[in-house]
């Protein structure tokens, strides 16, 4: 996949966990009334955020500097205000996606923190919400959350081959 392949993939699949995001926080919200400029925000930052990711998923394919993962800093514009419950699981929740045990645990401990803390805060202001559909969903977008972020851990591709001729494969070499 290319990089500008893998940036608009990215950037669809952040549009898409935006609009979840939405549709979740109005399904749970105890005064359901938005604004199109707030949802046109959540949807526009997210989909840039996705295209980073996007971006930074071709780039460490193509083996290119490690670098370039500090343009996930933007994400944090998402976690922002209430979005901040999200933040353990998109800073260390990508660690899931390793393949060393010690790192799933990390991952695993960060979502399940996201998860603690939403629970803590609606302690100090108990709403009548559904349950599930609170802890559920936050559980839900967290996880699709660390499949993005994962790719500020993964390590460094092998960067662009050169291209094998027929004549190599026929012959052994060149």
């Amino acid at each position: 996949m290319t990089i500008p392949r893998a940036a608009a993939a990215g950037s669809a699949f952040g549009l898409a966990w935006g609009a979840a995001a939405r549709v979740w926080m109005r399904l749970i919200s105890t005064d359901p009334e938005f604004t199109w400029t707030g949802t046109g925000v959540i949807l526009a930052s997210t989909s840039v955020c996705g295209l980073v990711l996007g971006f930074l998923y071709g780039v460490r394919r193509a083996g290119w500097s490690r670098w370039w993962r500090l343009l996930s800093v933007v994400w944090l514009f998402v976690f922002a205000g209430p979005g901040f419950v999200f933040l353990p699981a998109f800073l260390l929740g990508g660690l899931l996606h390793l393949h060393r045990l010690h790192w799933k645990l990390l991952g695993a401990a960060a979502v399940v923190s996201g998860v603690v803390l939403l629970w803590r805060l609606n302690q100090q202001e108990p709403a009548g919400f559904d349950p599930v559909l609170m802890y559920g969903g936050f559980l839900l977008l967290s996880l699709a959350l660390t499949a993005g972020a994962a790719e500020i851990y993964r390590p460094r591709g092998r960067g662009k081959s050169t291209p094998v001729r027929v004549v190599d494969r026929v012959t052994g070499g060149g």
